[in-house]
């Protein structure tokens, strides 16, 4: 690589300093968390600030009324939502729905190998498999499971960055990988000199998302080395990888490498889990049309 296409390529220390200008946290976020850091807040307060947002109320709702809830009587009302749900649970749809609203729409065909619509269909199946494998194995007992979906939706989130604000160089990673069927982490390391995940953990501290989430979105390609959230990390890197081989990888016309013996033993779970796990979700998981 030549020292001009080097200059080319922000370090990850230009990311933290804002030369990419990493997205700030949406609107509604931000009044959240004012609003909920408020003990004297009611769920009215809360309604408020959530119906200023149609795809945040839009999804909401669609959560209450699903049959994780079970509810006899169809809620169309924000504030009841809030009050069936909890702050909590509240945060985490509005989080999961904000995402969404900031990137799915903005991630355009900029790039000839990168398709947005896999993208997130990719990471949408992959939230999906963390949960459901989460809830399987008795490692993750004290998770919440949209905690655990979560942090598989956001896992790959720094390649949206890439994508928006790094274009030729990423577009260079993944002309190369198609190429060369070599690793696309290999390679942003190799090109850029950081990965997707390294910009992904970047943006989660800025929004001041959960410690937990923001190392296991640093360390999904490489749980070994994370000190904290091994089994997190662990998690995320199976489900990722498992959605790859069946077909649901971030890339057309790139090959996946099954996980090793050593994920499954991080989070407690056999091949035989997984295959059942994937078997129940069948074309699975939700679908991407909801959030598109």
């Amino acid at each position: 690589m030549s020292a001009t296409e080097n200059a080319k390529t922000p370090s990850i220390l230009d990311l933290i300093n804002r030369t990419l200008e990493l997205p700030t946290l949406p609107d509604v976020l931000v009044k959240l968390n004012e609003v909920m850091d408020d003990p004297e807040s009611s769920a009215e307060e809360v309604a408020q600030v959530i119906s200023m947002d149609p795809s945040v109320s839009a999804n909401i709702l669609r959560i209450v009324n699903s049959a994780y809830f079970g509810l006899q009587v169809r809620v169309g009302s924000i504030n009841l939502a809030v009050s069936i749900m909890g702050f909590k649970m509240t945060k985490k749809v509005a989080l999961k729905a904000a995402i969404f609203s900031v990137f799915a729409k903005n991630a355009g065909a900029k790039i000839p190998d990168f398709d947005p619509n896999l993208f997130w269909k990719h990471s949408i199946y992959t939230g999906t498999l963390v949960r459901a494998l989460g809830k399987k194995s008795e490692i993750f007992s004290g998770h919440h499971p949209e905690d655990l979906y979560i942090c598989g939706l956001l896992h790959d989130i720094g390649r949206i960055i890439l994508l928006e604000k790094a274009t030729e160089p990423f577009a260079n990673v993944l002309s190369t990988a198609r190429t060369t069927q070599r690793s696309v982490v290999d390679l942003e390391q190799e090109i850029l000199g950081y990965t997707h995940a390294d910009v992904g953990s970047v943006l989660a501290i800025k929004w001041y998302l959960p410690e937990d989430l923001t190392i296991a979105i640093r360390y999904h390609h490489n749980p070994e080395r994370d000190p904290f959230h091994k089994s997190l990390s662990s998690l995320i890197c199976l489900a990722d990888q498992v959605a790859g081989v069946k077909g649901r990888g971030s890339f057309a016309q790139m090959e996946y490498a099954m996980p090793g013996p050593e994920l499954f033993e991080a989070v407690a779970l056999t091949p035989e889990d997984v295959d059942q796990v994937c078997a129940e979700l069948g074309e699975g998981g939700e679908s991407a049309d909801q959030w598109l």
